[in-house]
């Protein structure tokens, strides 16, 4: 579980080992030694190491509507001969990019972890159907790909990128028409022996494991490295957050979405795997008209994203049976405190757990439990991260619940920074620190609370004007009866230099049919319930759904909604 902290006013270094040793004034560390640093390989950790006893004929694996399956033995196995084929057959060699662009298979685990065996760094790229064959391609050119895999579903769109991006070898999940090697073909090439092994702490930081494209940055997207340590250490905190009523022995879980997207394949390809628990894969994403696929297989554990969220929170469930369901799990972006609570009716009580994370931490914080559970809070550090708050103005450190910028840094292995992207990696200080991005405040117990991020925060008012929050408004209107979902975004006024908070509405289906006349009941509901600087200015727009980027909501197109406005 998360561990306790507490303040800390001496100095901070950083070992040859890569660990901190101490820590700064105003920061916060832990009560307890936080886990070894990692001296290993993720692979063997994953499959050998960190792994809990279970017998190796567990299913891991299998597919909704059919009876395929992955045994953990298989799985094993059949990554072993894979990355042998592929290091003889294309020289992946440490730290190469294999890329994978492909729906979700039971074959994806197999092309993930052989990757990794053979010592490749993983470019995860998730399957969207808006994605476009140079956007792929643009990825695989910044990741310096140097194999590809992909899919039949996928195929045409792969060939096109990989033309683009140079001509990248293809490797294909399953069998199609064309002549590419398939992942069956090569595990049936390849042998059984380890290629890949680090054996230090040293090795374990050097080396990377994983290159993921974040999805929030504008201008020029970032790619985060990943070690082999950070990795182990992420997984290790990890862990330490599953609720107590986990059952591994009987519990099933659920890919709700695209396992390219990194946080999704840290639960679903390594969590999962860590415990052995089955994970049924889904040919959709899970949302309203694919959710009975709980009833079916009994699920217990739920990923649910903002986007996702907003459709399941005030759906027609009760003809569904989710009672099997015994933990929730968000994260992506802040979630206002009302829809975090219909959610959870919507899956009778059971806790929403918000994860705190980004990219480049992928855990920060978690909120257990409901008795672990403050208002407004986004969790408690965990076990390894340390975070302080520091002014968005002057950058002087605050102290506890003085708001500012939320800054953290890994006290078991340090974050790696992007890959050539010196200006990006000025998010990193030369003592680890990593400016967020999140604007928020931290308690004397290490709970962190998360207010908006601060490229969110709309900045109203006269003179040098004032900062409001976008969660706090949308945490309104939702209460009122007819909303189902609300997603608030700071419209720019280019003549009066201002930003007008604007607020976009999904509507309860019986109201959509008169969508003129609730759009003004709902304003007039905003006129008495947000006052001064927080009044909707830029007014009330209704929308069928929200656009999205990656898993999360785009704000960005959505102020383009706006007519006569721009950013």
């Amino acid at each position: 579980m998360a561990s306790q902290w507490r303040r800390s006013r001496t100095g901070s270094s950083l070992s040859e080992t890569g660990n901190y040793q101490s820590f700064n004034q105003y920061a916060f560390r832990l009560e307890t030694p936080p886990s070894p640093v990692p001296s290993t390989d993720a692979f063997s950790y994953i499959f050998y190491k960190g792994r809990r006893d279970y017998p190796k004929n567990r299913v891991l694996y299998r597919v909704d509507g059919t009876d395929k399956t992955l045994t953990y033995a298989q799985l094993e196995k059949k990554s072993r001969r894979f990355a042998d084929a592929i290091r003889q057959k294309y020289e992946i060699r440490p730290n190469n990019v294999v890329a994978i662009l492909a729906k979700d298979k039971i074959e994806y685990a197999i092309a993930y972890w052989g990757a990794v065996a053979a010592g490749a760094m993983v470019a995860p790229i998730p399957a969207q159907s808006e994605m476009s064959e140079t956007d792929v391609a643009a990825r695989l050119v910044q990741a310096k790909a140097k194999l590809f895999i992909t899919d039949s579903e996928l195929l045409v769109l792969s060939e096109v990128a990989s033309e683009l991006a140079g001509v990248i070898p293809i490797v294909t999940l399953d069998k199609t028409t064309e002549s590419w090697p398939t992942l069956d073909e090569l595990v049936e090439e390849g042998s059984e022996a380890r290629v890949f092994e680090l054996k230090t702490v040293q090795e374990a930081d050097e080396h990377n494991v994983f290159i993921n494209r974040t999805s929030g940055s504008t201008g020029n997207m970032k790619s985060v490295l990943t070690s082999h340590a950070h990795y182990i250490s992420t997984m290790e905190g990890t862990i330490g957050t599953i609720p107590k009523n986990t059952n591994p022995d009987t519990d099933i879980w659920v890919s709700p979405l695209s396992l390219g997207f990194f946080i999704n394949s840290k639960l679903h390809i390594g969590l999962n795997i860590l415990l052995g628990i089955p994970v049924v894969l889904m040919k959709k994403t899970l949302d309203e008209t694919t959710v009975d696929v709980i009833a079916r297989h009994r699920i217990t554990f739920l990923f649910i994203t903002p986007p996702i969220a907003a459709r399941l929170a005030r759906a027609d469930m009760s003809e569904c049976d989710v009672s099997s369901v015994k933990w929730l799990l968000t994260a992506g972006a802040p979630m206002h405190e009302n829809l975090r609570k219909t959610v959870s009716d919507q899956f009778g009580g059971v806790h929403l757990t918000l994860e705190w994370a980004t990219s480049e931490t992928m855990l920060l914080a978690m909120q257990v439990d409901e008795g672990s559970k403050l208002p407004g809070s986004s969790g408690t550090l965990v076990n390894g991260i340390q975070a302080k708050v520091i002014d968005t103005e002057t950058g002087e450190e605050l102290d506890a619940h003085e708001e500012g910028e939320i800054l953290v840094r890994n006290v078991i292995a340090r974050f790696k920074g992007y890959q050539d992207n010196e200006v990006a990696n000025r998010d990193f200080d030369g003592e680890g620190w990593f400016h967020t991005g999140d604007f928020g405040y931290l308690d004397e117990d290490s709970n962190v609370y998360i207010l908006d991020r601060i490229k969110e925060l709309m900045k109203v008012g006269e003179g040098y004007g004032s900062h409001v929050s976008a969660v706090e408004i949308e945490s309104v209107l939702f209460e009122h009866p007819v909303v189902s979902s609300v997603v608030v975004v700071g419209v720019r006024n280019t003549e009066l230099q201002v930003d007008q908070p604007t607020a976009f509405v999904i509507l309860k289906e019986a109201f959509r049919e008169e969508t003129a006349k609730t759009i003004k009941d709902i304003e007039k509901f905003a006129a008495t319930k947000l006052t001064g600087l927080r009044r909707l200015t830029g007014g009330v727009y209704s929308v069928p759904k929200y656009p999205t980027t990656g898993f999360k909501i785009n704000r960005r197109e959505l102020k383009k909604m706006v007519p006569c406005q721009k950013e």
